[in-house]
């Protein structure tokens, strides 16, 4: 009795599409890369949590210890890289991506917020802190020690009244709102670029095909050649000549041995 099988139908395999980072590195070269980038956000972590503690809120100091808790992660995704591992470079893969909708839901929480809840009149906000509003009246006394009197007036630091400052910031915001969200999209993109990269590097190498890739062969070829270079830079190659080993034989060897072996046996 035939026994049938079940045969799911084969899904294309985004990786073929991808053998470079950015069209001209290698694979590995690029996920080094995007991760020491990513180290160096999250690294950032440590300043902004420390500037967040002036005045920040709740949501912004977790996001910043979050930030550096990760860095763990990323540390131990550069070392599957290098290795070339690719079941440590598939999980680190999805642990990125994870990262990544995290980063996304804090990015959108705090967009949201920026755009449709924050009034943009100019006011300080209720959790900005004694050192943040006197900041610039801080800047004002320092610059008014080495500067003149027409040279103050003409930097446009005059106080403004409450609708004067209400206008300037509204336009401010006007002008600067459409540039900032188009900023956010495309830092969005790239990072959804950078994973694929990582799953394309790891798929390759699990299917054993990074080494056949034009960029990542010319890669490992010119360090073999640079490795190799100097051991072989004072290796001698000793040549025999064709005629000294047609002329020699082991016959002269074996009868000799032979001789020896019959003047023993005469002997005893």
């Amino acid at each position: 009795m035939s026994r049938l099988y079940l045969r799911l139908p084969s899904v294309p395999s985004f990786h073929h599409a991808i053998t470079s980072f950015i069209g001209f590195m290698d694979l590995k070269i690029g996920a080094s890369i995007l991760t020491l980038f990513a180290l160096f956000n999250k690294t950032a972590g440590v300043y902004g949590i420390l500037a967040v503690f002036q005045g920040g809120t709740f949501s912004q100091v977790a996001l910043y210890v979050y930030s550096i808790a990760t860095i763990v992660l990323f540390l131990w995704g550069l070392k599957g890289i290098s290795d070339e591992d690719a079941q440590h470079v598939l999980t680190y893969a999805h642990l990125f991506t994870l990262d990544h909708m995290v980063s996304t839901f804090w990015t959108l929480l705090f967009t949201f917020n920026w755009w449709y809840f924050t009034p943009h009149d100019g006011q300080p906000t209720t959790n900005q802190s004694s050192h943040q509003t006197g900041l610039m009246d801080l800047i004002e006394t320092i610059e008014s020690q080495y500067r003149t009197p027409e040279q103050m007036a003409q930097l446009h630091h005059d106080k403004l009244t409450p609708e004067q400052r209400k206008i300037s910031a509204q336009r401010i915001w006007k002008e600067e709102k459409d540039f900032s969200a188009a900023v956010l999209i495309l830092g969005w993109l790239v990072k959804i670029y950078f994973g694929l990269v990582l799953y394309s590097y790891a798929l390759h190498l699990r299917h054993g095909t990074y080494r056949a890739l034009p960029l990542s062969k010319a890669s490992s070829n010119s360090a073999a050649t640079r490795s190799g270079a100097g051991r072989s830079e004072y290796r001698y190659h000793p040549v025999v000549e064709e005629e000294e080993l047609e002329n020699w034989s082991d016959d002269g060897e074996a009868d000799g041995d032979a001789q020896a072996v019959k003047g023993n046996g005469t002997t005893t």
